[in-house]
């Protein structure tokens, strides 16, 4: 989605807390959209999220929300909801990303509805 991300992850009694999981995705993706950016001479971006770190003590750049959201999985048929959910989001008015859900490049439907996609993707039915 252009401004924000859906997925459904897997944790188990091994993983680390799903809220340190999120805070250090967010850290390290936030490292390289910076970086990028600065290759791009993407003055304008690079701006907005200094401006957005001046209210957070010793950050150069604020990239990312503090929050996100998450739920869990506590049966078979709300994974299929939130999966259709995902996979049909591109989809809708709101974004028109896509005109068929297996369309959109950066969603794992095209992995469940033709068989491949641009990312690997376990699948779970």
């Amino acid at each position: 989605m252009p401004n924000h991300l859906h997925l459904l992850l897997y944790i188990s009694h091994y993983s680390p807390d799903v809220s340190k999981l999120i805070q250090n995705a967010k850290r390290f993706q936030a490292y390289e959209i910076v970086d990028f950016l600065e290759e791009d001479n993407r003055k304008d971006l690079l701006k907005i999220f200094s401006e957005a770190a001046e209210i957070q003590k010793g950050a150069k750049h604020k990239v990312f929300k503090d929050r996100f959201d998450s739920k869990e999985m506590v049966n078979s048929e709300l994974y299929r909801e939130k999966l259709n959910y995902i996979h049909n989001n591109p989809c809708t008015p709101r974004w028109r990303l896509a005109e068929k859900p297996e369309d959109y490049k950066h969603s794992s439907a095209s992995n469940y509805i033709i068989g491949n996609g641009v990312y690997d993707v376990e699948l779970v039915y």
